[in-house]
């Protein structure tokens, strides 16, 4: 039996969660860049281009205005205003950086915010409440989508064969539940 704190995320161990459902997280400060306070980052959105037309962040529920970033050879680079030495810049290693949902544009079908699908309640064709969503995990291929089945958690593919509705409004989702149990594995 896998105790609960066995199913939160266990490689990357930080909480990509705003604890203000308004706001989202894009990335995670890896180190300063340079001595002029420029950060490297690693992004945690797919949208990339966002990052060039951002006017302003948070971190650690205080605002920052940006004054550029960009995103290359896998990295996101971003200056902020009045944080212009690699000391300043270095009081944000490691840490989450966050905008608003508004200024995230409006999502394509089937696409999601994870901080939407956390805590989601899931059921299957005929109604019956399969678990809970805890987390979302990419490795690359697809999003794995980590639930809480009573006292067990199980990875499973966010597909829409297994998932074929998603009612983010009403904290639910619908599941083929022979589809969900032939892909579900434990983590």
């Amino acid at each position: 039996m896998n105790d609960f704190k066995d199913c939160v995320r266990k490689i990357n161990n930080e909480v990509l969660k705003s604890n203000n459902s308004n706001k989202i997280s894009i990335a995670k400060v890896l180190k300063p860049q340079g001595l002029k306070g420029e950060l490297k980052c690693s992004a945690l959105i797919e949208n990339v281009d966002l990052f060039s037309r951002i006017k302003k962040i948070y971190c650690e529920n205080k605002e920052y205005k940006v004054i550029s970033g960009i995103y290359r050879l896998g990295f996101v680079y971003i200056c902020l205003e009045n944080i212009n030495n690699i000391e300043m810049a270095e009081r944000f290693r490691n840490k989450i950086f966050y905008i608003d949902k508004n200024d995230f544009g409006v999502l394509e079908k089937d696409s999601y915010f994870i901080d939407d699908l956390i805590n989601l309640k899931l059921f299957d064709e005929k109604n019956q409440y399969i678990g809970d969503i805890l987390d979302v995990e990419n490795y690359g291929a697809t999003d794995i989508l980590i639930v809480k089945e009573k006292d067990s958690c199980f990875s499973v593919p966010f597909l829409n064969k297994i998932f074929p509705k998603i009612d983010i409004q009403n904290g639910s989702g619908c599941v083929i539940r022979q589809e969900y149990e032939s892909n579900k594995v434990r983590p």
